[in-house]
């Protein structure tokens, strides 16, 4: 990266000096300072590069959610072996060094515009590789990741206990294609997962994953699992999300989900998605918290 790159308000990238920006703002160019000025008063988010890794810009309370997506995206892409954090409040920088682009969603995420009660309706989800899943956090599912691995993706008659052993049962779900049609349905669904009404579980077993009160969350969800299907290789995501569990009641939090395909010993296959909360809150129609919990598991 040669140059240095600026993501705007809606998200789109462009060099420090391309005449798309000449164009917009006219004389960009001469300007003092423009990559300074599009940061600090325009709320765009400045990438360049720091010797291995890089040096992302920002202005604290000044970018919103379209730009902190786009600038994770240019990260993941990019995959920088870490990254150094430049903060803008009140005429002083601050900084701070994060590990890659899943680390850096987590701290910017606090430091948008608005702050995070105000995404509404709204999801941002960051690939990682799986070497992450070396990392302290992820501690509980490297055994049944390592089990995946003996087994070559092919699902034991003792699976369930397996997860009971791993104490993973209530945070996991199993899905599987019903025969000779792409649609996705649940077959097991954990009582401890928070994007649902408590006692749901049981009734969601053989319903599309699709089936959500927030229907858009529910599509982007099976997107996610249809994905994993097709390409019959773990999936491992850091993912913000904001959604509406009733006509009052919203959740709102941040969790890591690990799916892993599997073959039944009759060929069939499905997906098992594993999902670790780090926080999570819920809210009224009145914005009022209700529970709020963190830790990767109830």
């Amino acid at each position: 990266m040669a140059d240095g790159i600026l993501i705007d308000e809606k998200g789109q990238s462009s060099t420090d000096y391309s005449w798309d920006l000449v164009r917009r703002f006219g004389r960009f160019s001469a300007h003092p300072d423009p990559v300074a000025h599009v940061v600090r008063d325009c709320g765009f988010i400045h990438i360049r590069r720091h010797g291995t890794g890089a040096r992302v810009a920002m202005h604290v309370g000044h970018f919103g959610v379209e730009t902190l997506a786009g600038t994770i995206y240019a990260l993941k892409d990019r995959q920088f072996p870490r990254i150094i954090m430049a903060m803008l409040r009140e005429d002083e920088w601050s900084y701070e060094i994060v590990a890659d682009a899943a680390a850096f969603a987590v701290s910017a995420e606090q430091l948008m515009a608005g702050g995070i009660d105000d995404w509404c309706h709204s999801w941002v989800a960051v690939e990682r590789k799986l070497t992450a899943l070396d990392r302290r956090e992820f501690a509980k599912v490297r055994p049944l990741v390592e089990f995946w691995r003996t087994c070559r993706g092919r699902m034991p008659e003792d699976i369930d206990g397996v997860l009971g052993r791993s104490r993973l049962r209530d945070r996991m779900v199993l899905v599987r294609r019903r025969p000779k049609t792409s649609r996705l349905v649940f077959a097991h669904f954990g009582a401890g997962i928070e994007c649902r009404q408590p006692g749901e579980s049981e009734r969601l077993v053989d319903h599309d994953i699709h089936d959500h009160y927030d229907q858009a969350y529910g599509a982007w969800a099976a997107t996610a699992y249809a994905e994993a299907m097709a390409s019959d290789s773990p999936q491992l995501r850091s993912i913000r999300a904001t959604i509406h569990i009733s006509d009052k009641i919203m959740a709102r939090g941040r969790y890591d989900r690990l799916i892993l395909p599997w073959r039944s010993s009759s060929g069939d296959r499905l997906l098992m998605g594993i999902s670790l909360t780090r926080d999570h809150r819920c809210f009224d129609a009145g914005s009022q918290i209700l529970q709020q919990r963190f830790g990767s598991h109830p």
